[in-house]
């Protein structure tokens, strides 16, 4: 009784958003150490295996055809060091290591791929974490760091400086240059993706990390240095160069990076889904580094591409006013980028159709507004959100739509019973 009336006033508030069009796939989006963190009702919360089996026959019979399922928690357990900062992530440690023990991860990917849904594991690549000296949201001692970056600092991005001596490193955010940070990537996805029966991984870039003090500061590692000098003639250390030069060959080593993943993936029947901000840079809180995707989906290096999936770097680190500065393209602050449905449409669309790429679109992070031009996150209005809803399912190219699991279960007022 007390779960129907809680059911009908969630509907009240929440009113159903339109099924997607029939062509289109469904796919969810879901954070599992948020959401156990969230307070979600029920087996929403996902903190058992008895759970997740429950809200997998729901989200099927809700019409999600394919679910990107977060892995990082997992992740941190396996490959990290941690020191929670507060009683908070004590708990949440505690629960991811009660979840992976009780092989909650391969009953949601069985129960996933039982139901008809295709599982792929979300996992960051950009988001190694920081030493408990720097500040999360400048507030509170960072609780995790790889152990591969806190015993090889080298490896992340690095400034221009001459010297070792007063060198910046960009925490949590390594340079892909390395061949050694390329076989420890795949080494955290193969962790996933040979365990477990999935249909594919799913690259997130996104970070934790604290943004960089200007856009282009950091990406000066000597791999990159030595191949700039060896094509162009250029110390980058040294000498002016073209920036725009620069940031291609980054992104071409990230490039080779993906590459190898998708080769590792193929060899087991595996799909690659990458999820970029809109337009042609990495954008906050890295940089201008290029991202190549148009040679992703001419080549076929990924499966699907999905465009917004964006770090929010007003929410993670709102009173940094740096945190803009020198970036040629943001999705979250609509800097230097064209409407998305025109991006879609004309450039995007053809592209990843020609190809055989999935695309889809993830339209949380557009069009959002400010209360203050500088400080805050972002608002999207609900209005303005349907709206875009309705033009991306005109957009033929589109395959599919990405919810998040919060407005999934508000949209069909979902409250799993006790």
């Amino acid at each position: 009784m007390r779960t129907r009336l809680i059911a009908a006033i969630a509907a009240l508030l929440f009113p159903p958003i339109a099924t997607h069009a029939s062509d289109k796939q469904n796919v969810m989006i879901v954070s599992w150490g948020d959401v156990i963190m969230s307070g979600a009702p029920g087996a929403a919360r996902l903190d058992t295996p008895e759970k997740v089996r429950e809200s997998v026959r729901s989200w099927k019979s809700q019409g999600i055809d394919q679910v990107l399922f977060r892995g990082d928690n997992f992740r941190v357990l396996l490959f990290h060091e941690t020191a929670p900062a507060n009683e908070e992530h004590r708990k949440g440690l505690e629960k991811t290591r009660a979840a992976w023990e009780s092989d909650l991860m391969e009953t949601a990917v069985n129960a996933m791929r039982e139901a008809g849904i295709r599982p792929y594991v979300w996992l960051t690549v950009l988001d190694e974490g920081c030493p408990p000296d720097i500040l999360y949201a400048d507030s509170v001692p960072f609780a995790w760091q790889s152990r591969f970056t806190r015993q090889n600092p080298q490896f992340l991005a690095c400034d221009r400086s001459l010297t070792p001596n007063g060198r910046k490193y960009h925490w949590g955010v390594m340079e892909y240059a390395y061949p050694e940070v390329r076989q420890y990537m795949l080494e955290v996805i193969r962790a996933f993706s040979d365990r477990f029966d999935l249909d594919g991984v799913f690259l997130s870039l996104r970070t934790h990390s604290p943004p960089p003090g200007h856009a282009d500061q950091f990406g000066f590692n000597e791999p990159v240095v030595r191949e700039y000098k060896r094509r162009y003639g250029r110390d980058i250390l040294r000498e002016p160069f073209d920036l725009e030069k620069w940031r291609n060959l980054r992104g071409e080593f990230f490039t080779t990076f993906l590459r190898e993943v998708r080769d590792h993936l193929k060899s087991r029947g595996q799909k690659l889904a990458v999820g970029v901000q809109q337009g042609e840079y990495l954008g906050p809180p890295f940089g201008n580094m290029r991202i190549q995707w148009r040679r992703w989906v001419a080549d076929k290096v990924v499966d699907q591409l999905v465009v917004g999936h964006i770090t929010g770097a007003r929410a993670r680190y709102p009173l940094r006013t740096q945190r803009t500065m020198g970036y040629l393209q943001s999705q979250e602050d609509n800097l230097g980028l064209p409407p998305i449905e025109e991006a879609l449409s004309k450039d995007y669309g053809p592209l990843c159709a020609r190809h055989g790429v999935d695309l889809l679109v993830f339209p949380r992070h557009f069009y959002l507004s400010f209360l203050h031009p500088t400080y805050g996150r972002g608002r999207q209005n609900p209005e303005l959100r349907a709206r875009l809803l309705e033009r991306l399912e005109a957009i033929p190219e589109v395959t599919g739509i990405v919810i998040g699991y919060g407005r999934f279960l508000r949209s069909h007022a979902a409250v799993p019973a006790e």
